[in-house]
C-alpha cells in the first residue's frame, strides 16, 4: 500500500531530514577533530550537545508525528547552542585575543554553529505555521518517511554515544582542558 502524502507526513520527513542535517554538523566536527587533529574545546563539546538535543527533538517529530512538545525540545537545544556559541564567539571577538581552531570558509566552527542554530530556530518557527501537521494521521505514512526517521534516530544515538565516549577520553573523566592540545 502506498502511503499518504499529507501535511503531517511531509513535515515528518522535513523533521527527519532536519535531524540528519543537525547530526551531519556533528559528524563534520568529528571529521575536523580526527582528520585535522583539532581537539574540541569545552564550549565546542557543549555546542555538540546542543546540536544533538536539537536533532533529537526533530527525530521525535519524525518518529511519532509533529507535536509542540517535540518542537519545544528542539528549540531548547537550539537556544542552548546559540548561547554557548555566542559565549565562544565573545571570547574571541576582541582583536588580539586569537581564535580557537582554523577557519572554515572564513568563519570558525563556533560561528558556523551559531548560524546553524539560528537557521533551525527560524525553520522551526516557519514550519509551526502549518497547523495541519498536528491533525490526527489520515493514513499510513510513505515508507521513506519512516525510513528517514529510523536512520536519523540511529545516527543520533551513535553520535550521542560517540560524543560521550570521546569526551570521557579527552577529559580523562575530569574537567576538560580549556585549550586542548591532543586528540585522544
Amino acid at each position: 500500500m502506498v502511503g499518504t502524502w499529507d501535511t503531517r507526513n511531509v513535515v515528518r520527513l522535513f523533521n527527519g531530514v532536519g535531524a540528519l542535517v543537525m547530526f551531519s554538523v556533528v559528524i563534520g566536527a568529528y571529521a575536523i577533530q580526527f582528520i585535522f587533529l583539532e581537539p574540541p574545546c569545552p564550549l565546542c563539546l557543549l555546542i555538540r550537545i546542543g546540536m544533538l538535543a536539537t536533532g533529537f527533538g526533530l527525530v521525535l517529530n519524525a518518529l511519532f508525528g509533529p507535536k509542540p512538545i517535540h518542537y519545544g525540545f528542539a528549540l531548547l537545544g537550539a537556544i542552548f547552542g546559540i548561547l554557548v556559541s555566542l559565549r565562544n564567539i565573545a571570547l574571541h571577538i576582541v582583536p588580539g585575543t586569537g581564535s580557537y581552531g582554523d577557519a572554515v570558509f572564513g568563519f570558525h566552527l563556533y560561528t558556523w554553529a551559531f548560524l546553524v542554530f539560528m537557521a533551525i530556530v527560524i525553520a522551526i518557527a516557519v514550519v509551526m505555521f502549518f497547523q495541519r501537521q498536528f491533525d490526527e494521521p489520515t493514513g499510513q505514512a510513505p515508507r521513506i518517511v519512516n525510513l528517514v526517521a529510523v536512520i536519523a534516530l540511529a545516527v543520533g544515538i551513535f553520535l550521542a554515544a560517540a560524543n560521550t565516549f570521546t569526551t570521557a577520553v579527552e577529559c580523562e573523566l575530569g574537567p576538560c582542558p580549556d585549550n586542548p592540545t591532543r586528540v585522544l
